[in-house]
């Protein structure tokens, strides 16, 4: 990783023909620039943000390009994490685990000791299939939501961990949060990309309520999830709302139509779980 970012802005302030008056206009001075870009001052952070829009570019993408374009070791990590699914092997499980052990040897980091923490129980989850009767994972679940619930607040990374915990909590203490998890949701409903992440806590929440037969909530929470998914227009998700939808409000039509997008995008996976839920939960 380069620290020496003075270095790497000037570099590609130039590359794109910026001078430092035209990056400074009569925001700052423009010695202060040279200053920054010679190591000589460390920016403030909104002065930081300030130089980077000057150059059309987030801060994520500036500390890609200190990093050589490559993820530094943290970033890797969240970056394996958004692509593991819902059926992810074990040895993918594994060589993360391990990936987050060897970081977190040198860093301390409770962002990725949560991840690490959540890894290991769908790991221990998937070799037992036992949730309730394994004390080591229901030990490891239980912390992660001590640390989650103390906060008066939940932003969208608590969010996004918690939503992966769900299905190992009473339904009891998931109805005691639904509406603080929804309430916080909602006001990430314009932040950047994250559609797909509430699109996904929010089909989790309206499982555990289905198969608790609490129809109406179920429903209402889809709602939600069908009109992020018609953002998205992405046709799994498109599907995958149309389908619980359609038990909920015991329409075949809206069903066929779900189950129809989703084997057009050969989501057989989720095609056979809903199929289940179908036969389970339909009634005409």
């Amino acid at each position: 990783m380069r620290w020496d970012y003075g270095k790497v802005y000037q570099y590609i302030r130039k590359s794109k023909g910026l001078t430092q008056e035209e990056v400074c206009q009569d925001v700052f001075a423009r010695s202060t620039l040279a200053r920054i870009e010679s190591g000589k001052v460390i920016p403030q952070f909104d002065t930081m943000m300030f130089l980077l829009r000057q150059i059309d570019m987030g801060l994520d993408e500036f500390e890609y390009i200190c990093n050589y374009y490559q993820p530094n070791q943290r970033q890797t990590i969240i970056n394996q994490l958004s692509n593991l699914s819902g059926i992810s092997l074990t040895s993918d499980l594994e060589k993360l685990v391990s990936l987050c052990d060897e970081y977190l040897q040198k860093e301390h980091d409770t962002p990725i000791e949560r991840i690490y923490k959540i890894l290991k129980v769908n790991l221990l989850l998937g070799k037992s299939q036992d949730f309730f009767t394994n004390p080591q994972l229901n030990q490891i679940t239980q912390d992660i939501w001590n640390e989650i619930e103390k906060q008066d607040v939940w932003y969208f990374n608590d969010l996004k961990l918690l939503s992966t915990i769900l299905y190992h909590f009473s339904f009891e203490n998931i109805e005691i949060n639904t509406q603080k998890i929804l309430e916080n949701l909602k006001k990430y409903s314009d932040y950047r990309e994250t559609n797909y992440y509430q699109f996904s806590i929010l089909m989790n929440l309206s499982t555990i309520y289905l198969r608790n037969y609490r129809i109406k909530e179920a429903k209402a929470i889809a709602l939600w999830a069908l009109e992020i998914a018609q953002k998205l227009k992405r046709f799994d998700c498109l599907g995958f709302a149309q389908v619980r939808l359609g038990i909920c409000q015991k329409d075949e039509e809206m069903i066929k139509k779900g189950v129809a997008l989703l084997k057009l995008t050969e989501e057989n996976h989720l095609v056979a779980s809903l199929e289940n839920e179908i036969e389970q939960y339909y009634q005409p």
